[in-house]
């Protein structure tokens, strides 16, 4: 993502905001922020972190955009804010939509994860010699690594790259759609990185060539479990650990990935006879809608707004808990589910 810096900056504290509407704006720019602070650091932060983000970064930018216009559309003063083009509509469009992928189920995320993983053995065999070919001595996915954590992988970031092609890498496209998050960085005045963890080690490492595949070089179960691990630990290591400083961020792409993995886990226990525990006390329409839209006044109303607490009062309201207290549950409850796949994929780091 790319800062443009012809944008004229918006100076959002003119606009007539109410208390909890001045507090979404915070979280936006809190969420920004994140963005900001990759740009600061893209030394350490590989682009293989910007690719397994894509999912956040589909929730973030649409999910401004989408508040935005409706803010714009239901008061007399119009912010003068960028907006998508029908392109950038599109683009973002899909790419939020990856952040539901395991709302899907189990049998219809095995089909993806099976169809791209195949497409993936396809492309790199057809590029190799017929020897090299019949021996496998070809990689079929990579693997995005922080220190020696598994966080994506290849054929997941198919899956969350809108409009995917081997065929073609629009470079160019790439970038232009990223302007308008670098829009909002400026206008929201994004642009104080975060503290991070300067010695994290992000790598990757392909596979199934002579670095043989732990889960073997064709398609299988482990494989989908895997990918669920992977997106555990992103979320755990190279966000939540990685950030040093708090936000607001963290709290809210952490309960995203919970909220949805608590649909999936018990379709794998169906499917596959493996149970993967999680909590489900956190468990809210309510709050998932919070988390997923910026619509804080769907619960939370002007006497209920707590100015020192990160998400002003949010969890308090909705759970009876400080932003802390179900920060670091949601990240543990996290943590322990990865535990128990990496346990039955019998995974060592």
């Amino acid at each position: 993502m790319s800062v443009n810096h012809e944008t004229e900056k918006y100076n959002l504290d003119d606009a007539p905001f109410n208390k909890v509407q001045r507090c979404a704006v915070q979280l936006m720019k809190n969420d920004l922020r994140l963005f900001f602070t990759l740009l600061c650091y893209q030394k350490i932060s590989t682009p293989s972190y910007y690719v397994a983000l894509m999912p956040y970064m589909g929730l973030i930018v649409d999910g401004i955009e989408d508040w935005v216009n409706a803010y714009s559309n239901s008061s007399k003063h119009k912010l003068n804010l960028p907006t998508f083009t029908d392109e950038e509509e599109k683009y973002y469009s899909e790419m939020r939509k990856s952040i539901k992928l395991f709302e899907k189920g189990y049998i219809n995320l095995n089909r993806i994860l099976y169809e791209n993983y195949t497409k993936s053995d396809m492309y790199f065999s057809s590029l190799c010699k017929p020897i090299a070919k019949h021996l496998r001595l070809y990689d079929i996915y990579g693997v995005f690594y922080c220190d020696s954590v598994p966080c994506d992988n290849t054929v997941l970031a198919q899956i969350v790259t809108p409009f995917f092609s081997y065929d073609k890498t629009d470079e160019e496209k790439t970038v232009e759609m990223a302007k308008i998050g670098g829009e909002y960085i400026s206008c929201f005045n994004a642009t104080e990185p975060y503290k991070i963890i300067s010695d994290f080690n992000f790598t990757t490492k392909d596979y199934c060539g002579f670095v043989k595949s732990p889960f073997g070089n064709k398609y299988n179960y482990k494989f989908l479990l895997f990918t669920i691990l992977c997106q555990i630990n992103f979320i755990v290591y190279s966000v939540d650990k990685f950030i040093v400083d708090e936000t607001s961020t963290k709290l809210r792409f952490a309960y995203i990935l919970y909220y949805y993995l608590l649909s999936l886990l018990p379709d794998i226990k169906e499917n596959l006879k493996f149970s993967i525990i999680m909590d489900n006390k956190y468990y809210s329409d309510d709050f998932r809608n919070a988390m997923a839209h910026y619509k804080l006044g769907v619960s939370l109303k002007e006497n209920d707004i707590i100015d020192t607490d990160p998400l002003f009062g949010l969890t308090q309201k909705l759970f009876g808990e400080d932003y802390h207290t179900v920060k670091n549950n949601i990240i543990s409850e996290l943590n322990k589910a990865g535990k128990q796949i990496q346990k039955i994929i019998k995974l060592a780091y």
